[in-house]
């Protein structure tokens, strides 16, 4: 048997992700087949219950997206409700992460950044005409993936 791994382009020089992120990106290449871009109307949330709080869903075209979308703990991460911002300049959202929303749709990849003490990952989905229309968005907060050293030792054996 010959296994060819190939690193994935997309998020190579990124830095780690987050289990949650890396489950939203296992969901979006599961979700991708064998097409360029998964299809926005294969995209069910209830297949993401236990990402939903860390999800935003932007929908839009071209240059502009809004939040229509917010789980309670990306929310939390912005400061408030997120529903109705834009990728507008000045309409809510941080730079990078409006960066990051508009990278991914218009190189129909993946893109990831940080901000603010927040991992985030955006994740393009197309509608007609293969046109991203739908970017489902991953945001945790960075210190809740530090890896914490130290703690006790216990022995199981006698």
């Amino acid at each position: 048997m010959i296994v060819d791994f190939q690193l994935d382009r997309r998020l190579a020089h990124a830095e780690p992700l987050s289990p949650v992120l890396r489950d939203l990106k296992v969901y979006w290449d599961f979700s991708r087949a064998q097409l360029v871009l998964p299809l926005s109307e294969n995209l069910f949330l209830s297949d993401l219950v236990d990402e939903m709080p860390h999800v935003l869903l932007a929908y839009g075209e071209n240059a502009r997206f809004q939040i229509e979308f917010a789980g309670e703990a990306a929310a939390g991460l912005l400061g408030g409700e997120p529903i109705g911002a834009t990728t507008e300049p000045g309409e809510g959202l941080p730079d990078e992460l409006t960066r990051c929303i508009l990278t991914a749709a218009q190189c129909h990849e993946p893109a990831s950044g940080s901000a603010d003490g927040m991992q985030f990952l955006c994740l393009p989905f197309s509608g007609d005409f293969d046109e991203v229309d739908v970017v489902l968005i991953g945001l945790v907060c960075v210190a809740s993936m530090e890896i914490r050293a130290g703690g006790t030792v216990i022995s199981l054996g006698r």
